[in-house]
């Protein structure tokens, strides 16, 4: 439940924001994820959307907020705009736009034109010039030309080192062995923006059919990484996938080099979660170092 005098703040900083005085004639609690306390807030005359957490917090509230900043300047996606991040007494918060969501609809076409935009938005180097965030976790983007030293440091060894003891030696020993094959598996492509966390969750539909996108993991990466994210737990037409592939192609094979890079979002998931995704990390580990 919110306070009256964080109310009160809100009120003050809608007021600025529309340059009139904004008072809140209700607000709602609505499903924002396991981090988050989320509510839509009707005010005077439209609504927002507001993030609170504890405020330490805040720095996890600003790299979102950078994050949807990038994605909004890439001009592809719908994305809500940002309005405001910060501490008010003891709780972080996040000001943005609400948008609201038709969920009884599907538009791959404009999924995949959108994504394939954001891909079109290219870097020299891999990673971002900050430090981010994938749901709660530190996520590191230092700097790096070659894709493949980038993943291993950056995304798996990071996530590995995070997660310390929870993870068998079997499978450290495995992932060595990975390392050592990645060259003859991946594909290189241009560094190009990346969400970051796309699963089902992180987008819907607009009352336009249009898709929007939020919380974001963003970097400059490979492009594969959206589309093994988006596999992994489901819950995108397959359609989206085939009117990607016929605007922007992907080097044969992609299929089944999603499956490394869903070792990411699923290391992720065992330092959110615990050990029962190890399974299908291990799963995928033989398969990629069966014969070595």
């Amino acid at each position: 439940m919110l306070h009256v005098s964080f109310i009160k703040h809100i009120e003050n900083i809608c007021s600025h924001i529309e340059q009139k005085p904004v008072r809140l004639r209700a607000y709602e609690r609505i499903s924002g994820g396991d981090i988050n306390d989320t509510y839509r807030l009707a005010m005077s005359d439209r609504d927002y959307f507001i993030k609170v957490n504890t405020a330490d917090r805040l720095d996890m509230f600003e790299k979102e907020a950078d994050g949807l900043k990038l994605l909004f300047e890439s001009q592809s996606f719908v994305v809500p705009q940002v309005y405001h991040a910060d501490v008010f007494e003891q709780h972080a918060f996040l000001l943005m736009e609400y948008v609201e969501a038709l969920y009884q609809t599907e538009n791959p076409k404009n999924f995949a034109e959108s994504l394939v935009k954001l891909h079109q938005k290219i870097n020299d180097q891999y990673g971002l010039s900050y430090d981010n965030y994938i749901g709660r976790l530190p996520q590191k983007n230092d700097f790096n030309t070659d894709w493949i030293h980038f993943f291993i440091k950056n995304r798996l060894q990071f996530q590995i080192d995070l997660a310390g003891d929870l993870i068998p030696t079997d499978i450290l020993h495995q992932f060595d062995r990975l390392y050592q094959k990645l060259p003859e598996l991946l594909w290189i492509d241009r560094p190009a923006l990346v969400h970051g966390d796309l699963w089902s969750g992180n987008y819907f539909y607009n009352l336009q059919g249009q898709t929007v996108i939020f919380d974001p993991a963003v970097y400059y990466g490979h492009r594969e990484v959206d589309l093994a994210m988006m596999q992994l737990f489901g819950g995108f037409s397959k359609d989206i996938y085939e009117y990607y592939q016929a605007l922007l192609p992907m080097a044969s094979g992609w299929q089944e080099r999603l499956k490394v890079y869903q070792l990411y979002p699923l290391l992720v998931h065992v330092n959110l979660f615990g050990a029962s995704y190890l399974a299908g990390i291990s799963r995928i580990l033989a398969y990629f170092v069966k014969n070595t």
